[in-house]
C-alpha cells in the first residue's frame, strides 16, 4: 500500500504543470537556505552547474565568509559511525615516520576525531591539503589549540611533500580534477589512497548542485565504472571496499540519480607505476 501510495505521489509530481509549480517552489528554497544541506538538479559538468547557481551565496569553500572555513567543528568531538573504516584501516596499517596527506582535510576535523581514540605511532605525520581560505582558518586553529607542532598545511598540491597515504575523506566530490589526476599531480606516489563518505552511482555519473549553508558547491557523482576505471589508471589494488550506510543524496525531482549510500575504498598502489 505505501509503496503504491508513493508511485501515484511520483505519478502526480511529473505531471508538468505540477512539476514545474514544484521546482520553482523548491528553488527558492534552496536558493535562500541557511542551515541545511540540500542538493539541486544534474548538470554534465562543473561549469554547467556553477552557472545555474544563485548568486545569493559564493561558490566553493574558498571565500571570505568565516562560517566556510569554521563549519565541521561539531565532527571533532567524537568519530561519525562513516568515519570507521578509516579508523579501522588506519590502526591496522600506519607505520612510525609515514605521512598522510587529507585532501580537503578542512581544518583538520577529522585528525582532532581520530586523536581522541588513535595511538598515532612515532613519527607519524598529518598534513591537511585545501583551499586558502580553510587553510588560514585552519593554521589558527592549530596555534590556538596547541596542536600547530603536529599538524601541517598546505594549499598547493604540487608543493607538499612526498606521502604514503592520501586520504579522501568526503572531499573527492568537491573537485573537478579526476583521482588519478590528483594522485598524478603529487611528487611521490603514495603507497595507500584511503577514499571514505564518495558519493558513487551504479551506472550514471554526473554533477550536481549543493547547497552547504555557506555557499553552493558543484558536487559531483561517479558512476561506479568511472571510479572503476581511475583505480585502473592508477594500477591500484582494491583492498576494501564499503558503504556508508549514514550518508545520502536526496535531489528532488531526480529519483533515479539520488543516492541512498556512499561509498569508501581502500586502495593500494605499488611502487612500479
Amino acid at each position: 500500500m505505501y509503496e503504491r501510495a508513493k508511485d501515484l505521489l511520483h505519478q502526480f509530481e511529473q505531471l508538468p504543470l505540477i512539476s514545474e509549480a514544484l521546482d520553482r517552489r523548491y528553488a527558492k528554497r534552496f536558493a535562500s537556505a541557511n542551515n541545511a544541506n540540500l542538493f539541486r538538479g544534474v548538470y554534465p559538468d562543473f561549469a554547467t552547474a556553477t552557472a545555474d547557481a544563485p548568486a545569493s551565496k559564493p561558490i566553493g569553500y574558498d571565500n571570505e565568509a568565516p562560517a566556510s572555513a569554521e563549519m565541521y567543528r561539531f565532527r571533532m568531538r567524537a568519530i561519525s559511525p562513516c568515519d570507521y573504516p578509516v579508523a579501522f584501516w588506519l590502526n591496522k596499517l600506519m607505520q612510525p615516520d609515514q605521512r598522510l596527506l587529507d585532501f580537503g582535510g578542512h581544518v583538520g576535523v577529522l585528525y582532532y576525531a581520530l586523536s581522541r581514540y588513535l595511538a598515532f605511532p612515532e613519527g607519524f605525520e598529518w598534513q591537511i591539503y585545501d583551499v586558502p581560505a580553510v587553510v588560514r582558518e585552519a593554521r589558527k586553529f592549530a596555534m590556538a589549540n596547541h596542536t600547530a607542532a603536529t599538524l601541517s598545511f598546505c594549499d598547493d598540491l604540487k608543493q607538499a611533500p612526498p606521502c604514503d597515504w592520501v586520504l579522501f575523506s568526503g572531499s573527492l566530490q568537491y573537485v573537478e580534477d579526476s583521482l588519478s589526476a590528483i594522485i598524478g599531480q603529487l611528487r611521490h606516489r603514495p603507497t595507500y589512497v584511503l577514499i571514505n563518505m564518495l558519493p558513487v552511482h551504479p551506472t550514471r555519473g554526473f554533477v550536481t548542485l549543493q547547497n552547504i549553508g555557506t555557499a553552493f558547491c558543484p558536487y559531483k557523482i561517479y558512476s561506479a565504472v568511472e571510479l572503476a576505471a581511475e583505480i585502473g589508471k592508477l594500477h591500484g589494488e582494491v583492498v576494501d571496499h564499503w558503504k556508508n550506510a549514514d550518508k545520502a543524496c536526496a535531489i528532488p525531482f531526480h529519483a533515479e540519480h539520488s543516492l541512498e549510500y556512499y561509498c569508501g575504498e581502500l586502495i593500494r598502489l605499488d611502487a612500479v607505476h
